[in-house]
């Protein structure tokens, strides 16, 4: 069974983190792969693996995509077609494409008529895939609920951290590595910042932790890392003065690494998430996280995170505070971030993804022997 791979969906987002995870996993697990690239976003490590790399330099969202994958379907002889995102090409051979969430439908992050688009995008590719993968059971079931998919045409696969990045080995130079590059110093929590901090819950992370901060007399840091558009939104606010508020921006892989392991706890209030890789990446790391009730966020963090209601900002500050003022608390919460992390791992990944291949496969074969 000979699989094609859009790979040209890699890029810094959390597209990219599935692509660049879960292409080395297939390899790895002896899946026969054509990876289609992008000439001028590469996916790093290819050429170490065994995989066949095709450069494409049509657009992702050409309208051009059906016909070249359609020629490189027949000539590569691909028997199955992986989307990692909505959009995927009309072809002769089974589709499956990979829906990591539905926030379009959810909320306006968009401007009207692009979110008019975008939803368009997304019920054209759902209705044109064989079959669908879903980043958890809470974006199936969206799926359902949504845009009316049958359950049948489903599959629920998790997905993971990288562990030889995201892990619980630091070493005492990270700390002078992290107060040296970004001035930050222990003790202190990590909130992200985005692009759609709106529904990141931005300001519910802030008002937790500064409500942590109203309850203790301890000296402690908020790193925030990521898009500097969520924090300068609310840069105006007075209530975060008080937080001794250091921006780390955009991080790397492993410097984000090195922020979980330190930290008393990651704050991740989410209004919604397909998945939440964060939340992973950071358990994988050892860190204690404060995280919401919505959306995919209680089947991911299991019994390793705290879940609360994202508004319930005292809620989250009084466990903000046990995780400063009880040593044990901390390293029981550590403890159990650990333990939950090792349910995902990117060969689970790979081995679901290629479970759903083998059925999207024996299903086209017998149609066509109907």
């Amino acid at each position: 069974m000979r699989i094609g791979f859009d790979a040209r969906w890699y890029n810094d987002s959390g597209v990219g983190s599935y692509v660049a995870g879960l292409v080395p996993a297939l390899a790895h697990a002896g899946c026969d792969l054509v990876v289609y690239v992008d000439p001028a976003k590469p996916v790093p490590g290819l050429d170490k693996l065994a995989v066949n790399v095709v450069p494409v330099s049509v657009g992702r969202y050409s309208p051009f995509a059906s016909i070249e994958f359609r020629r490189r379907a027949k000539q590569d002889k691909l028997d199955v077609f992986h989307s990692p995102f909505y959009v995927a090409p009309r072809l002769e051979c089974p589709t499956i494409i990979t829906v990591h969430d539905l926030i379009p439908f959810l909320f306006p992050i968009y401007p009207w008529m692009k979110q008019q688009m975008v939803k368009a995008g997304y019920s054209t590719g759902v209705c044109r895939a064989t079959h669908i993968i879903a980043d958890s059971q809470h974006t199936s079931s969206d799926l359902q609920k949504v845009l009316g998919v049958s359950p049948r045409r489903i599959t629920a696969v998790h997905l993971a951290a990288e562990r030889k990045v995201f892990s619980p080995c630091g070493t005492a130079e990270e700390l002078e590595r992290l107060d040296e590059k970004f001035g930050v110093r222990q003790p202190y929590f990590v909130v992200a910042s985005a692009h759609n901090w709106r529904t990141k819950n931005l300001e519910g992370a802030l008002k937790a932790v500064a409500s942590a901060h109203n309850q203790t007399d301890l000296k402690f840091q908020t790193a925030v890392y990521g898009s500097p558009q969520g924090i300068e939104a609310l840069r105006s606010n007075d209530l975060w003065a008080e937080l001794n508020i250091c921006r780390v921006g955009y991080v790397e892989r492993g410097e984000l690494a090195m922020l979980f392991r330190h930290a008393h706890a990651f704050v991740m209030p989410s209004l919604y998430e397909g998945f939440g890789l964060p939340l992973v990446e950071a358990m994988s790391c050892g860190c204690p996280v404060i995280t919401s009730n919505r959306g995919s966020l209680p089947e991911v963090a299991g019994g390793g995170a705290q879940c609360f209601d994202p508004v319930d900002a005292d809620a989250m500050a009084a466990a903000l505070h046990a995780l400063l003022r009880n040593p044990h608390e901390l390293e029981r919460r550590k403890a159990a971030a650990l333990r939950r992390a090792a349910d995902f791992s990117w060969d689970k990944t790979a081995f679901d993804t290629i479970s759903v291949y083998h059925h999207v496969n024996r299903k086209s074969f017998s149609a066509i022997s109907k």
